[in-house]
């Protein structure tokens, strides 16, 4: 998709749905992009409808977490019975609709990457299974390569204090600087960038530079 901006600067993402105002009713005038199937690790995998809505200058899309049964009943059955659903990105408007659909798909998929992961296509239209299979392709090359370059920044100070403490430090693959570590007592991870030597916990609300 020539000149249009893959990481808009107004991205704004809520994969989980922690904000109020996005755990809402996926609108009526909002149009389905794409059914797909997600991977939520060892628990399960389950069908998600991701549909996108072009308003007042803005792009959005809109996802809702489907029972098995769900594909191929109407879409108002589909919704009725969803897990949960909610507007997970949005950003300001480019391109055709299939192209601000696949801005903000690529978005999603990226910043749910060692939690959620599309295993399956179901039916598009607005993201076909060619685009979808594309972008996952990227994506996994993309995390490929900054796992390597994470690699050879091992012998980094913040690095190396990790390992001796024993929290388990490994490359996130969100850039060629991003490392998870164990929280110290704790039963989630924290990230590290290898790069400035710094750590922050999102859960702890903690960071510092070392």
């Amino acid at each position: 998709m020539p000149n249009l901006n893959q990481h808009p600067d107004d991205l704004r993402l809520d994969p989980w749905l922690k904000q109020p105002e996005n755990r809402v009713s996926v609108p009526d005038d909002a149009e389905l992009a794409c059914l797909q199937e997600i991977s939520l690790g060892a628990v399960d995998v389950i069908p998600e409808a991701l549909y996108f809505r072009r308003h007042d200058g803005q792009d959005e899309l809109w996802a809702a977490g489907l029972r098995h049964g769900a594909p191929g009943k109407p879409r108002e059955e589909q919704l009725a019975t969803a897990y949960q659903q909610g507007r997970v990105a949005r950003a300001g408007s480019q391109g055709t609709r299939a192209a601000g659909a696949e801005i903000l798909f690529r978005a999603l998929t990226a910043s749910r990457h060692g939690h959620v992961w599309p295993k399956g296509f179901l039916e598009g239209p607005l993201i076909t299974e060619t685009t979808h299979r594309r972008i996952l392709g990227e994506l996994e090359a993309e995390h490929d390569r900054n796992v390597q370059e994470a690699e050879a920044q091992a012998e980094a100070a913040i690095i190396i204090v990790a390992r001796r403490l024993g929290l388990r430090p490994e490359p996130a693959g969100d850039s060629p600087s991003a490392w998870y570590a164990d929280c110290p007592g704790k039963s989630h991870r924290l990230m590290i960038s290898s790069n400035s030597n710094q750590f922050g916990c999102g859960y702890c609300r903690k960071g510092r530079r070392c």
